[in-house]
């Protein structure tokens, strides 16, 4: 196995059997606010994948710290658990009580970062894998703006150091593709957990967030997957892991 720990903690769009009476999105709905096809674009077999199964990010987001529980204030959008979604759509009909918030955290958020720990003794490096949409979407500090290709995060420079995220941006410009570094989107509670600019074993890795611009491989409007251009991503995504235990990670 590589000594890269693969996080996807958005790829889903499901709703939990325990939520289905409360919600007032279906599944179709919830599709645009996953990150479109991660769990294809970082398919890496050689790689310790953990992914967030069974819950959509927008009924229970394992990228949030259990207790920002952004519902409790108007207008959150942004928590563990909000009531409305980033363009503003209603997402219960009925407000889930404290006691299933708490059971969706035990059953979701505990054992994804579990996961994670798990596999500390035998990483050097994390990769926390995102996709965004092309233009900024309300609410967000890029709302109406067009997007790079390539979203790095390193938590403002902590979670990893300068070398890696140069290796990672140069990696991305040398095969064709613009990068920004944390604009729009820096890292979250993924990184800020389990990453530190040098390893501490056995507790935490460096590591950095790549968002992959969903213009690259979707249908405009469909979001339908381009499959061939997935398949290149993919293939991307499988070099940029050679590469890192090559020539990022010591011996």
């Amino acid at each position: 196995m590589h000594p890269i720990i693969l996080s996807l903690p958005h790829y889903s769009f499901s709703i939990p059997e325990e939520l289905k009476e409360n919600v007032l999105l279906s599944e179709e709905e919830l599709f645009p606010y996953s990150d479109l096809y991660t769990d294809r674009i970082y398919k890496i077999p050689d790689a310790y994948t953990v992914k967030s199964e069974g819950v959509s990010r927008v009924l229970l987001d394992v990228n949030r710290a259990p207790d920002d529980i952004s519902k409790e204030y108007e207008g959150g959008k942004d928590g563990v658990m909000v009531h409305k979604t980033w363009n503003g759509e209603q997402i219960y009909k009925i407000e889930p009580t404290e006691k299933q918030f708490e059971s969706l955290i035990k059953k979701y958020h505990d054992p994804f970062h579990a996961e994670i720990d798990a596999y500390m003794a035998d990483a050097r490096f994390l990769i926390d894998c995102h996709s965004y949409t092309p233009v900024g979407p309300p609410g967000k500090p890029d709302e109406g703006k067009p997007r790079k290709d390539i979203n790095l995060g390193n938590v403002n420079w902590t979670s990893c150091t300068r070398e890696h995220t140069v290796f990672f941006r140069d990696f991305f410009e040398r095969h064709g593709y613009s990068v920004s570094i944390n604009d729009p989107y820096s890292g979250r509670y993924i990184l800020g957990r389990h990453c530190h600019r040098k390893r501490i074993p056995h507790f935490l890795v460096p590591g950095i967030q790549i968002e992959v611009n969903h213009g690259l491989y979707t249908e405009e409007g469909t979001l339908k997957a381009k499959e061939s251009e997935i398949a290149e991503i993919n293939g991307l995504m499988k070099k940029l892991v050679e590469e890192v235990v090559s020539k990022l990670i010591p011996s």
